[in-house]
């Protein structure tokens, strides 16, 4: 496959980039991890007013009209530089399905106030013990073809100041609906969940809530598609968030192996280093192509399971070894909260396990090919 950029695509990358890294130096970094909300709200509108946060959204709602390519390409620079930002949760898990399977008056009145940095949304994928795709929360018939919703959600990222929070859940005959919920409404409740990330997530119990049937993405017969759409995607941008965490701790630790001598030579020069900081650069390279090829095909709206675990499966596998060995390449000095290798690590440690870690990645693929096989 090509996964070659266009002049546009590098130049918003690069955009990105500079935002980023004007923005997020490590006493700015602090300020934000000190804080109660956890999110940098300043960047977050300086992304928007660059026009960024509109990258992979409608024209019809004030963005450019572009893919997941281009939202791939920011989270792969907020990958590098780990700002407290929304990206992943407001534009993959909320904003484009409600572009893609919403209504026009859902998509007017949360899209537009996305792309100018005022709403913020996000997504309840995940359960204690249950599959993302396979969703116990029940979804109870109501009066009017909506739904009341009942069931726990775990680890869903800023809901605490989300607009609306997409919430899979199981009607009585098996299917699968989609609801947009408002974290505010009668009956839920949000406890705050701590992270390796520095990220604040939410545990979200649901208790008989209401939802009317305007606020259901699709139909029952298409939410089993419509909640793996989301999932595929979820999962791809993680891993591109990974893929760019990986490139600047590797960077990072080489250099620092470039310029830390004992007995007179760099240690970068000892075989035990080189050969770890080359397995290092090799799961990049898997990450990264990996990343690319699962996230072209979900662009083109191709038949991309296979590639989106495998994709997965690297960036929990490769991004842990790397993780690993940057800290112990730094040795002591990878402990000092005030030198920015710390986070890199934190970051693909939780990566690693949201949406599944390596082991399940293999299950699912291994039964993807069985199936393949007949």
């Amino acid at each position: 496959m090509d996964f070659s950029l266009s002049d546009e695509q590098r130049a918003m990358a690069e955009l990105a980039g500079q935002i980023l890294k004007d923005r997020t130096t490590s006493e700015h970094l602090r300020a934000i991890e000190a804080s109660a909300e956890r999110i940098d709200h300043e960047t977050w509108s300086e992304l928007a007013r660059a026009g960024l946060l509109g990258a992979a959204l409608p024209e019809s709602a004030g963005g450019s009209g572009g893919g997941f390519v281009e939202i791939c390409l920011l989270l792969e620079q907020q990958g590098k530089r780990p700002a407290l930002v929304p990206l992943l949760a407001t534009i993959v898990a909320g904003g484009m399905p409600i572009a893609r399977f919403g209504s026009k008056a859902l998509q007017e009145r949360y899209l537009p106030g996305v792309v100018r940095g005022e709403t913020i949304l996000t997504a309840a994928l995940e359960e204690p013990g249950a599959d993302p795709r396979s969703p116990v929360t029940t979804a109870a018939p109501d009066d009017g073809g909506g739904y009341r919703l009942s069931g726990v959600k775990t680890s869903v990222p800023f809901a605490h100041l989300a607009a609306a929070v997409l919430v899979p859940a199981r009607t009585p005959e098996g299917k699968v609906v989609v609801c947009i919920v408002d974290p505010r409404a009668s009956g839920v409740s949000l406890s705050r969940q701590e992270t390796m990330s520095w990220e604040v997530h939410q545990r979200v119990e649901l208790a008989g809530v209401k939802v009317g049937a305007d606020a259901v993405l699709g139909a029952a017969e298409k939410g089993r598609e419509i909640l793996d759409w989301i999932v595929d995607r979820t999962t791809a941008g993680l891993c591109a968030i990974s893929s760019g965490a990986c490139q600047e701790a590797v960077r990072i630790t080489a250099e620092y192996a470039s310029n830390r001598k004992q007995f007179d030579k760099p240690i970068a020069m000892f075989q035990a280093v080189g050969q770890r900081l080359a397995d290092s650069y090799i799961d990049n390279e898997a990450i990264n192509l990996t990343m690319w090829q699962a996230a072209t095909r979900l662009a083109d709206e191709m038949p991309s399971a296979k590639e989106v675990a495998t994709a997965k499966y690297w960036a929990a596998e490769g991004g842990s070894r790397i993780g690993h060995a940057a800290l112990h390449v730094h040795g002591g000095i990878s402990i000092d909260v005030d030198y920015p290798i710390h986070r890199y690590f934190l970051w693909l440690k939780q990566i690693e396990f949201a949406l599944g870690g390596a082991t399940p990645q293999l299950v699912r693929l291994g039964g993807l090919i069985a199936a393949d096989q007949g």
